[in-house]
């Protein structure tokens, strides 16, 4: 029998304990001495949840890849015209479509798009088709016959719309057109007339695959003339999803009668369907799908209902754990209104309010990562202050108290008590408050003449003293939000009024606009991160509180994993954490709440194989 060395050409090599490994580990075997077993790094496939969709919708168009995708319509209901790209963390918004429809082939890239078909409002086989260049959609020549349910394949400038239904009583059709940049030709049909079905692959090397009217399992391939059957599904389904090329695809999910909503993954090689031990982790129908048969991601589902859930599918030698948020130690006092700094695992929270309970507070608690503890109070009792810096190094300031009067006092905690240090010059509360100790900015806010005031007075603290900055706000706002230092800060959202998605950074000096929101928020003050790397969660959005959160990169906003408790109010980290270990506490949803939520954001790591001889 041939050695590994034989075989290989090196030998197997022996370590006391597991080596420290990468993606450059795979395919190599060595020996645990210490356990007595062989160890190697091999691929396998998974499916991780990630960041929902803004507008919570299924049946829309997607094309492009993991990290850069698009989600075009879809239905709510009703019908959406809502676009948003996806940058492999979470969604942002784009372009509006055109035409508001739902259930359309959508093909190509982000900066090169194609959505063909589906239903309008008063239309339900739509014939439009709008071409998107990764900011804007533009309408184009219409299909030759309008359908919805249809699958997609290929480019912008060399598409293929198959199948679909149209009619009254609906009519699954057997139709494909073939676009060529500027107008539609009809091709040959599907041999089986089939909708609600995916499509795979290139122009001229296609694969129609599942489908209804009656639901069916079967899939063809298409060469650019004629429609070939191929190979059999493992079971009938539609509305699934799929990515790839015509000898390398996946399809996943769809509806079947009996049992019902699926999670199967399967894997096609041409000709062929193999079953994959990947499944879905939210099975159904109606996926905004993109990507490759290695690397894809679905988003939005109807399963049984609407929802916005995002799902990234991976071969790879990683192990992918989503970013979610998880509950974390009760504080000693239900508030809101409070101020927080400091790092996810050594957090300090102050003040706020609580009328049930007495009012206004001077509590300051700390946060280890696991529990809060009671440390020595402020000296002026107060709610909606500004606050900067870390757990042992933060400064408190403006608010208001009892009267009710807008505060100028500030004070500094040393990591065991507070002193009163030089007061602000404009008495304001809720303001954007951000930087640290000794360098810290506090902008907009309610201020006089009257208690509630929105103004865009902007003032910063160098570490004894405040002083104004001729540069205001581009415009007056109260109870927005925050992160960053005193040459690198972002303001966001709050109440201008109405409540505002807008975003400005700060360089030190003055104040320029960044992207805005997706959602408009007001008094979420749960943030943390920087200038090019924020997060904010939950906040007002002038109806209800949200659980939503969305992370910033330093141009644009998108969607991360939600709370599982809609509030605001609370307190974040302020300006000295980063975006991928956020803290969430207290605050108000229908009472004053004093629980904690922390985020971790998505982690990756590559772990070992125990080779065996079964």
């Amino acid at each position: 029998m041939a050695t590994y060395e034989e075989i290989h050409g090196k030998r197997v090599e022996t370590f006391s304990s597991d080596p420290t490994l990468n993606s450059t580990y795979e395919g190599q075997v060595w020996f645990n001495s210490t356990s007595g077993t062989l160890k190697t790094v091999v691929s396998s496939a998974a499916w991780a949840s990630s960041s929902p969709l803004a507008t919570v919708r299924a049946w829309a168009g997607g094309f492009g890849i993991q990290t850069a995708s698009v989600a075009a319509g879809g239905n709510i209901p009703p019908h959406s015209n809502a676009t948003e790209e996806y940058n492999g963390t979470g969604w942002s918004a784009g372009g509006n479509l055109n035409t508001t429809r739902g259930y359309a082939a959508g093909i190509g890239t982000l900066t090169a798009g194609l959505l063909a078909g589906g239903e309008e409002p008063g239309t339900p086989a739509s014939q439009a088709t709008e071409e998107y260049n990764g900011t804007a959609w533009t309408s184009q020549n219409n299909l030759n016959a309008g359908r919805y349910g249809i699958g997609g394949a290929g480019t912008q400038t060399a598409g293929l719309a198959m199948g679909g239904s149209s009619g009254s009583p609906p009519t699954a059709k057997g139709l494909s057109e073939e676009y060529d940049g500027t107008s539609w030709t009809e091709g040959n049909n599907l041999n089986t007339a089939s909708s609600y079905i995916v499509g795979t692959g290139i122009q001229t090397a296609a694969v129609k695959a599942g489908g209804g009217a009656p639901i069916g399992n079967q899939s063809e391939n298409y060469d650019g003339t004629s429609w070939t059957n191929s190979g059999l599904l493992s079971q009938v389904q539609q509305g699934l999803g799929g990515c790839g090329v015509q000898t390398a695809s996946i399809v996943f999910g769809g509806d079947n009668p009996t049992p019902g909503v699926l999670t199967v993954t399967e894997n096609y090689d041409g000709s062929s369907w193999t079953t994959s031990p990947a499944t879905l982790g939210t099975g159904g129908q109606g996926f905004a799908p993109a990507g490759t048969s290695t690397s894809a991601v679905a988003g939005g589902i109807y399963s049984p209902s609407i929802v916005g859930t995002t799902q990234e599918y991976d071969v790879t030698v990683t192990t992918t754990t989503p970013g979610a948020w998880a509950s974390g130690g009760t504080m000693g006092t239900a508030r809101s209104g409070l101020a927080g700094g400091g790092i996810q695992t050594a957090a300090i929270a102050a003040a706020g309010e609580n009328p049930g309970t007495g009012g206004r507070k001077t509590n300051t608690e700390y946060y280890d990562g696991s529990a809060w503890s009671e440390q020595s109070d402020m000296a002026t009792a107060r709610n909606q202050l500004g606050g900067a810096g870390s757990q042992t190094a933060f400064l408190v300031f403006g608010g208001e108290n009892p009267g009710p009067t807008n505060n100028t006092e500030t004070e500094s905690w040393n990591g065991s008590s507070w002193s009163e240090v030089n007061d602000m010059t404009t008495g304001r509360r809720n303001m954007c408050s951000f930087g640290t100790q000794t360098a810290a900015v506090a902008a907009g806010g309610f201020t006089p003449p009257g208690v509630s005031t929105y103004n865009s007075v902007v003032e910063e603290w160098n570490g004894s003293s405040w002083s104004a900055n001729p540069n205001a706000l581009p415009a007056n706002r109260a109870a927005g939000d925050a992160v960053g230092t005193a040459t690198a800060g972002l303001v966001f959202g709050g109440t201008v009024p109405p409540t505002t998605a807008t975003s400005f950074s700060f360089d030190g000096t003055s104040f320029s606009a960044g992207g805005s929101m997706i959602t408009a928020t007001t008094e979420s003050h749960m943030t943390g991160g920087s200038q090019t790397a924020g997060i904010v969660a939950g906040g007002y959005t002038g109806t209800a509180y949200t659980t939503r959160a969305e992370g910033y990169d330093g141009s644009a906003w998108s969607t991360r994993p939600a709370m599982s408790t809609p509030k605001g109010a609370g307190a974040g980290l302020g300006s000295t954490s980063v975006s991928t270990a956020a803290l969430a506490a207290a605050g108000y949803s229908t009472t004053f709440l004093a629980t904690t939520e922390e985020f971790t954001g998505e982690t990756t790591a590559v772990t070992a194989k125990t080779l065996t001889t079964s």
